[in-house]
């Protein structure tokens, strides 16, 4: 009696549970199931409402670098002497540089070249080598740019035969201010672009949503040269030419968009 009682109730519970459990679904499919959205449609619902502009800043400074290529060029009938005598030459270039007492002075070797020289005057026979040459080039940097017309100066009386160029540049630490000034700049332009837009078509600026550095433009060292002796410039006893550097321009630009109500 008492098994089958048991059994009576078992199965009352477990009908109950199924009824409730019929109810709860039946519940929840006759209700309204909310709409799930994803971020990236969240991103889409606001990229609607957005504007989208391009600035651009350009900042001009005068280089506070400048480096000068020196040549000397010596020719002898034989390599040790034509290397020799090119050798002591520059030797004495850069002691007479280094006793200007010029700050923040750098003097490298950039170039060395020996070649030999050809005589092509008599016919119906091969070339013979009457002589050889060797060219060094030392390539001069200083932060001191009062003292280029000086540097050319001492040199070309040092017996250095040839500039072959003059370039200006922008220290490391001028350099990175005048990328971030640039890009102030591009970004109060984007601003103004922005808000003359909002203002002109009756909207509300609320936020930036995204900002993206579209280019920094850079040109690098700015060149000029100068006659050597052999284009006929009189280089010894010269005095120290003024040489005025040209202003390096850098130019940003970046997209900014906005969200507006």
């Amino acid at each position: 009696m008492k098994n089958k009682l048991k059994k009576i109730s078992l199965f009352f519970i477990v009908s109950l549970t199924l009824v409730f459990t019929a109810v709860t679904l039946s519940g929840c499919l006759d209700g309204e199931i909310a709409p799930y959205s994803t971020g990236e449609e969240v991103i889409a619902a606001k990229i609607q409402n957005t504007i989208s502009v391009t600035g651009s800043g350009t900042v001009k400074v005068v280089p506070d670098e400048v480096f000068i290529d020196i040549s000397v060029i010596t020719e002898r009938t034989t390599t040790q002497g034509a290397v020799d005598e090119n050798s002591q030459v520059s030797g004495e270039i850069i002691s007479a540089i280094e006793n200007l007492n010029i700050e923040n002075l750098t003097i490298e070797t950039t170039g060395f070249n020996l070649n030999p020289l050809y005589d092509y005057s008599q016919k119906n026979k091969p070339p013979r080598i009457y002589a050889y040459q060797v060219t060094s080039t030392l390539e001069v940097t200083t932060t001191n740019l009062e003292k280029i017309g000086e540097i050319i100066a001492t040199a070309t009386e040092s017996g250095a035969n040839g500039i072959s160029s003059i370039g200006f540049d922008l220290t490391d630490e001028s350099k990175k201010t005048a990328i971030t000034e640039a890009l102030a700049k591009a970004s109060e332009d984007a601003d103004n672009k922005a808000h003359a837009i909002a203002n002109s078509t009756g909207l509300r600026i609320s936020q930036i949503l995204y900002i993206s550095e579209s280019e920094t433009s850079y040109p690098g060292p700015l060149f000029s040269t100068i006659k050597t002796a052999e284009e006929g410039a009189d280089l010894d006893g010269v005095t120290p030419p003024t040489i005025l550097p040209q202003e390096i321009e850098i130019t940003a630009s970046i997209n900014i968009v906005y969200l507006f109500e």
